[in-house]
């Protein structure tokens, strides 16, 4: 399976057409999925229609919007005018968008063919894509174990080769979790960069939408369509339009000259040794590619996961007072979390939104200093079983659910871009993810020192069982 950059390539000098990738990642789709559960609804007329079309103008030599003819899906919290948006949840089974989400109109702008949208954790409150309604999807590296989530569906069908890229959201690490655990890049990017008009919310303060993809150009390339102001959306932040594509990258000492912050406090400890070897390793290939690690330490950081879970679990409620009548209709996990949202005060939630001022504060006194990005291990474990709850690290038993966030929900309480890219496999076989955190609307910069990285840390994004 290709990579967006390749793909158009192809498409633009007819190599093939729009037409036969469509079909293609339909045959596949009907092969694999039924034993992944990537896709909730898959979009074949239209998808087809779409694809013959941008086919008629090529053959026509129309100049044609930048990624036309390419197919992606899209997590189900996305609308996407007069199509079923289940949400992952049994409220919405039936239901059909009134709306498309601005970032999927600017996506169909820009010539996408949305090919299917995709499972996620119930009402993306969650890290696995475990669901009860929908089912639980699946890793390509090992069926047996988790995708990651609440975007776990995207993930799969990228890795899976059931799509060329794709769309998520990430609350508390939701596009980077699965992007680690599955073994292909992904990006959060500042809050306000991309509008979440026409997502259904998790808690609007911590939501962000985020491209995932084979590559970090491809990042850069849907993230060139969705990025921008949006009325439609009170959190949009008015920036100004630039391209995020990264330059080409020199393969000598291509990292010469960058520096790293390493904050081995809190983002080290309570991982797993397979993925600490791992994360090692890379560093160690960095290091070699040029690039100057610094030890630093990140205030406040400890403090970070009380905080969050507050702001979570309370604006998630407020989003689903009126849901929780029918409250029978959520899965045991999800109604759990939402209920025990009734349990944070007020004041525990006023104290939360100071500390992330205060730890937001720090964060800008750590990026003034010479370090251009931060680097951290993605997540502190490799997929984990299907079905389990806990895992033990060290002497330290941890809930597996809670602790995948452990590593990039910091960046969704500040807002800060951050980006996962594979860095190698572990003991166990599976995938793991190297983090990269940047300053606010830095994301030309980390994009750009991101695919510097990739070229450091050579991977290939589809499954070996997909290829």
């Amino acid at each position: 399976m290709w990579d967006l950059t390749t793909t158009l390539d192809a498409l633009n000098t007819k190599q093939l057409s729009s037409a036969e990738l469509v079909q293609n990642l339909f045959e596949r789709i009907d092969k694999y999925d039924p034993g992944l559960s990537a896709y909730i609804w898959v979009n074949r007329d239209e998808a087809m229609a779409r694809a013959d079309q941008f086919d008629n103008r090529r053959a026509n030599g129309e100049v044609l919007p930048p990624l036309a003819g390419i197919p992606i899906c899209v997590k189900d919290l996305f609308d996407i005018e007069g199509t079923p948006s289940t949400y992952g949840g049994r409220h919405y089974r039936s239901h059909i968008a009134k709306d498309t989400a601005t970032a999927v109109q600017r996506l169909l702008q820009a010539g996408v063919i949305v090919i299917g949208k995709t499972n996620l954790h119930e009402y993306a409150y969650g890290t696995t894509t475990e669901n009860p309604h929908y089912g639980n999807a699946r890793n390509p590296w090992n069926r047996g174990k988790i995708a990651g989530g609440s975007s776990g569906g995207t993930s799969v069908a990228i890795t899976a080769g059931l799509a060329f890229a794709g769309l998520g959201t990430d609350t508390g690490g939701s596009v980077r979790i699965p992007a680690a655990l599955t073994g292909h890049a992904g990006l959060k990017p500042t809050y306000g960069l991309v509008s979440k008009f026409g997502v259904f919310p998790l808690a609007n303060s911590l939501d962000h939408v985020g491209p995932m993809g084979k590559t970090v150009t491809d990042l850069a390339l849907l993230l060139d369509a969705m990025a921008g102001f949006d009325p439609l959306d009170e959190t949009s932040a008015r920036t100004m339009s630039q391209s995020y594509v990264p330059q080409t990258v020199s393969h000598d000492k291509p990292l010469a000259g960058v520096r790293l912050g390493v904050p081995r406090q809190f983002f080290f400890d309570r991982c797993h040794s397979n993925v600490l070897q791992v994360i090692s390793q890379a560093l160690h290939q960095l290091e070699r590619a040029g690039a100057t690690l610094i030890e630093l330490d990140i205030p406040l950081i400890h403090d970070v996961p009380q905080n969050q879970t507050i702001v979570i679990s309370s604006e998630a409620l407020d989003v689903h007072r009126s849901l929780l009548k029918e409250a029978t209709l959520y899965g045991d996990d999800v109604r759990r979390r939402l209920e025990a949202g009734a349990e944070v005060s007020g004041a525990d939630l006023v104290s939360a939104y100071r500390f992330r001022r205060q730890f937001k504060a720090g964060l800008r006194e750590v990026f003034s200093k010479p370090v251009d990005l931060l680097v951290t291990p993605t997540t502190p474990l490799t997929a984990t079983d299907i079905g389990q709850f806990k895992a033990h690290i060290k002497a330290h038993e941890v809930n597996v659910r809670a602790h995948l966030t452990r590593y990039t929900n910091p960046w969704n309480l500040s807002g800060l871009p951050a980006l996962t890219v594979p860095c190698g496999t572990a003991a166990d076989g599976l995938p793991v993810g190297l983090q990269l955190v940047g300053p606010a609307f830095a994301e030309r910069k980390l994009l750009n020192l991101g695919a510097k990285v990739e070229s450091v840390l050579p991977w290939t994004a589809v499954a070996p069982d997909y290829r």
